[in-house]
């Protein structure tokens, strides 16, 4: 297994993938990364969703606005959700499930996995979220806030143009 600064500084979004299945003991670790995220309050909202239906994938991906028909081809997807009844603020759930999504796809890189952020559904395409709560029958007050895909990687992640540093980073003040 790599070393955390490795795998954070290496994580790149894999679409494409073997059809090989993730183990369950794989898939654990995972969802184990992502429950020991840090969140507000300790409150851990989060709700985490393993899809490997072939299906279910199908009929999340199939709105051709969506741009990610790649996931359907995934071996794995995690719907990271909150619960809204285990949190004071929707805000503070949104980031809480973005902290504990981000150690998904950090584990998923050290444990030699390739794996995609796919988020934007809830803001500018309403219709995917509503077909997410009826595909993976979420109540009310669960709400989801990303998928990932997973899987053994079958292309070379594109190196990713980075801000400098030296444009991203202040020192004691903005200016």
């Amino acid at each position: 297994m790599m070393e955390a600064l490795k795998a954070i500084n290496t994580r790149r979004s894999v679409r494409k993938y073997k059809k090989k299945k993730v183990p369950k003991k794989i898939i654990k670790e995972l969802i184990n990364a992502a429950r020991n995220a840090p969140s507000s309050y300790n409150e851990q909202p989060w709700v985490f969703i393993t899809i490997t239906d072939k299906e279910k994938l199908r009929k999340i991906a199939e709105p051709e606005e969506q741009k990610s028909n790649f996931l359907k081809d995934a071996p794995l997807v995690i719907a990271c959700c909150y619960d809204e009844k285990k949190s004071s603020t929707k805000i503070h759930n949104l980031e809480n499930v973005a902290v504990a999504a981000e150690n998904i796809l950090i584990a998923a890189n050290a444990l030699g996995l390739g794996a995609c952020y796919v988020t934007a559904f809830t803001s500018k395409y309403p219709v995917i979220e509503k077909r997410i709560r009826k595909v993976l029958k979420l109540p009310g007050n669960v709400h989801p806030v990303c998928l990932i895909t997973i899987g053994y990687p079958d292309e070379e992640p594109v190196d990713k143009e980075m801000r400098p540093l030296k444009e991203v980073w202040k020192k004691e003040e903005y200016v």
